[in-house]
């Protein structure tokens, strides 16, 4: 999988660290300003699943329903 992280520094490098304790992170990239004034970067994370790490996901965040939207309508269910 291919995700990029927006957010400050701080917040892209904590969630890249949470990835990790989730999936087998490939590759972190170095973090790029956004355009402008903005203070926010983006970084890129490649990763995949990894059975070892996702079969030990709490009970209470595997419950747990959410519901993504992209572009104000929302993604086709599985």
């Amino acid at each position: 999988m291919k995700l990029r992280l927006e957010g400050t520094l701080a917040e892209c490098e904590q969630a890249a660290a949470l990835l990790a304790r989730m999936f087998d992170v490939v590759s972190v990239s170095d973090p790029y300003a956004n355009r402008g004034r903005s203070r926010l970067v983006r970084v890129y994370v490649e990763a995949r699943l990894d059975p070892g790490r996702t079969s030990t996901v709490p009970a209470e965040l595997a419950r747990q329903r959410v519901t993504l939207h992209r572009a104000h309508r929302e993604l086709p269910g599985r």
